[in-house]
């Protein structure tokens, strides 16, 4: 599909939010990115979600960068990698083989059946992650440090991650909760931190602050290898990305220097009302699609 000016500078005016919101909260954005290219501008479902992890690549850098990521941040990112990488694949299969199904009529309506999977993923993981963070935004980092994770599953081998957390760490949770990331980014196209920030704090017991630059790392290795997955199956237009990535490098920057003078707390607030926000909007379509 041909695109003009005036689409180019909407697609760029979507990614310096999305960008805002990488560096404020840790997140790549494509949970709010994926609905606003197909909802708002019309794209169609496998393009924005191509276009999604690709330019995350660029805010995702920029935050990096401007949080001045230390070693010791690293290690967690390393050790879940493989976990991602298989999960990237199965994702993306999952995602190819329901473009090539064919549309489904409801109420005299035809729906692709990518747009409706989706659809309905982001709307269900949206609402119940919203919900968990305007919960636990009355707690503080003290309140929740007791990690259920981290607590129940001690399945040898296990691992310290000095600096990170206390305690030791499961290596098969890990490589399993990488899968499960890895297979959800390559299914609706995020990069994984709407899911990690949750878990990293309230599974693992990480610091909101630490959590956020562990999620960076660990964004861009899911967001570099869904790209190239992705860009296998055709699915990344490159002039959607250098317009998301304009007004996304900058956005990141603002993001970060905001994060910096916000509490865990209101951090946590702030996310879960937008996340409920993004999944209205979504109901809203999926009521418009399958209504008569």
């Amino acid at each position: 599909m041909g695109f003009g000016l005036i689409d180019f500078f909407a697609i760029s005016l979507a990614g310096g939010l999305i960008g805002f919101l990488a560096g404020m909260f840790g997140v790549g954005g494509g949970f709010l990115l994926v609905p606003i290219l197909h909802i708002v501008l019309g794209i169609p479902m496998e393009l924005a979600v191509g276009a999604s992890v690709c330019q995350v690549l660029g805010p995702a850098t920029t935050s990096l960068l401007a949080r001045k990521i230390r070693f010791r941040d690293l290690f967690f990112p390393l050790v879940i990698t493989g976990g991602l990488l298989f999960g990237v694949i199965a994702g993306t299969g999952i995602l190819e083989h329901a473009k090539e199904l064919a549309p489904i009529g409801v109420n005299g309506k035809t729906i692709r059946m990518a747009d409706l999977v989706v659809l309905v993923a982001y709307f269900v993981m949206l609402l119940g992650l919203g919900i968990i963070s305007l919960k636990s935004a009355r707690r503080s980092d003290d309140e929740i440090s007791g990690a259920l994770l981290k607590k129940y599953f001690q399945i040898p081998p296990l691992v310290l991650f000095p600096g990170l957390f206390d305690g030791k760490l499961s290596i098969p949770l890990i490589a399993w909760f990488g899968l499960g990331l890895g297979l959800v980014s390559g299914l609706l196209g995020i990069s994984g931190g709407i899911l990690l920030m949750p878990t990293l704090i309230f599974g693992f017991g990480i610091p909101t602050h630490r959590a956020i630059s562990c999620s960076l790392v660990i964004v861009w290795i899911v967001a570099f290898q869904s790209t190239i997955a992705h860009a296998w199956h055709g699915n990344i237009s490159i002039i959607i990305v250098i317009a998301l990535l304009v007004g996304g490098t900058v956005g990141a920057r603002l993001g970060s220097d905001l994060n910096a003078r916000l509490k865990g707390l209101q951090l946590r607030r702030q996310f879960g009302w937008l996340l409920l926000s993004v999944a209205f909007m979504i109901g809203a379509r999926l009521v418009f699609l399958l209504a008569g």
